[in-house]
């Protein structure tokens, strides 16, 4: 089916292309045709008018626990620490059905705030079963999804040893059959195991041909791990607020994309000093909402947020140094624009993507979402400072249109909401209280 999404302010991320205000999208089947200036004589089947809206290229949100969906509110602190320990202890009462719950209902959320593509990090996976769900929670969702399948030794359940981990995980790589379904490895914390674990299980991906993804939250990990050799393109790590710039290069040198989740970083008392200096010293970086028991999964909140306190530690460090930032070069560190470019180009290339979306390419597959804007000055500050969830108004993945006018395709409203009260009710069921 070809559909021509016509007259929008074109966003495409592609520097080749730039903005094009008042083009057309032409999308032929799962991919994109064209990207330029409006051509009346141009035919589709179906034509949508984008006019008064902005069209991008779908978000992609780069390190997200899906699960947690049923728990909403749970943790809606966590300077105390509510998370380890009103939230991780439910992971032992999770069925199947529970995990597949939150993935489907996380994912249909996820798309209704215009992000595409979501890498879940299931650390939820007690049994082969559990990952099977996850999975088809992701597909049913119709979001692009990356399944970030965990390999550390919680919750207990079925695997007694950390090669049958392993061993599962070749099966689940081995069973993926959905083309908008990929598999990624959520590697152990090297808090919990010792750096010959984790040795072993860089090795094991790269022998797969796997990616990889890594919560890094204590000092000296990125350092222990590039003087091991495990550093690579093929990693993500996630929050890195204790790293240090010596240790932001390693990562830089690399070809790493860092994965920032801000309400957490900040909901956690962190420093959130790292995105500011990761640009600094050339390190990529992808934005991630993380714990939706304490924040919802609004990547575009998540950006805003991170924009923010970007500018406020530099405004910070300028009236240190009796400076007027606002009249100088290279202040703030970070554009609007370069926000929303964190959010699709480094979000595709993070995931291994980037060939097949993050921008409005021709040749790559239409991911796309339409903005509702009306007057503006500056599309990418409009995004970023202006627009939520509501403003979302078109999302199409693969070329499929998945919302349309502000509401989504092909759902039962009311499914979602039943499978999370479900799963909510048997996760809470005569569980020990932790007040």
């Amino acid at each position: 089916m070809t559909i021509l999404i016509r007259g929008g302010h074109l966003l495409t991320m592609d520097d080749a292309i730039g903005d094009v205000p008042g083009g057309d999208l032409l999308i032929d089947g799962s991919a994109i045709v064209s990207a330029g200036p409006a051509d009346p004589g141009v035919q589709a089947e179906e034509v949508i008018d984008a006019t008064g809206m902005i069209v991008l290229p779908g978000f992609v949100d780069t390190h997200i626990h899906l699960w947690q969906t049923v728990l909403r509110g749970l943790a809606s602190e966590l300077w105390h620490g509510e998370y380890f320990t009103s939230v991780l202890p439910y992971r032992s009462r999770f069925r199947p059905e529970d995990v597949y719950a939150g993935g489907f209902a996380g994912g249909r959320e996820l798309l209704g705030n215009g992000v595409t593509t979501a890498l879940d990090f299931c650390h939820c996976i007690a049994t082969p079963r559990h990952s099977d769900m996850a999975v088809a929670g992701l597909i049913d969702s119709g979001i692009r999804g990356v399944h970030g399948y965990s390999l550390r030794d919680k919750p207990p359940g079925h695997f007694t040893s950390h090669d049958q981990r392993l061993a599962d995980a070749v099966r689940v790589q081995e069973g993926l059959g959905h083309d908008r379904v990929s598999l990624m490895l959520a590697l152990s914390d090297l808090e919990t195991v010792d750096l010959a674990t984790s040795a072993k299980e860089v090795a094991f991906a790269r022998e797969r041909g796997l990616r990889m993804t890594i919560h890094s939250n204590y000092a000296g990990q990125i350092t222990a791990m590039h003087e091991a050799g495990l550093l690579g393109p093929d990693l993500v790590p996630v929050h890195g607020n204790v790293v240090t710039d010596e240790e932001i290069r390693m990562l830089a040198d690399a070809d790493a994309t860092l994965s920032s989740t801000p309400a957490v970083e900040i909901g956690l008392g962190s420093s959130f000093s790292i995105v500011r200096r990761a640009v600094k010293l050339g390190l990529r970086v992808g934005w991630g909402c993380d714990i939706v028991t304490y924040t919802d999964a609004d990547l575009l909140g998540q950006m805003r947020l991170g924009y923010q306190l970007t500018c406020y530690l530099d405004s910070e460090e300028e009236r240190s140094q009796g400076r007027d930032g606002r009249r100088r070069p290279g202040v703030p560190t970070l554009t609007a624009r370069e926000v929303l470019r964190m959010a699709t180009v480094n979000g595709a290339r993070a995931l291994g993507l980037s060939s097949r979306i993050g921008s409005l390419t021709p040749g790559k597959e239409a991911d796309v979402i339409l903005v509702k804007a009306g007057s503006l000055a500056d599309p990418a500050a409009h995004v970023l400072m202006q627009c939520n969830g509501r403003d979302v108004d078109t999302v199409l993945v693969a070329g499929e249109v998945r919302k349309r006018a502000g509401r989504h395709v092909g759902l039962d409203p009311e499914r979602p909401g039943v499978l999370v009260d479900a799963a909510r009710a048997h996760v809470l069921a005569e569980f020990p209280s932790h007040d």
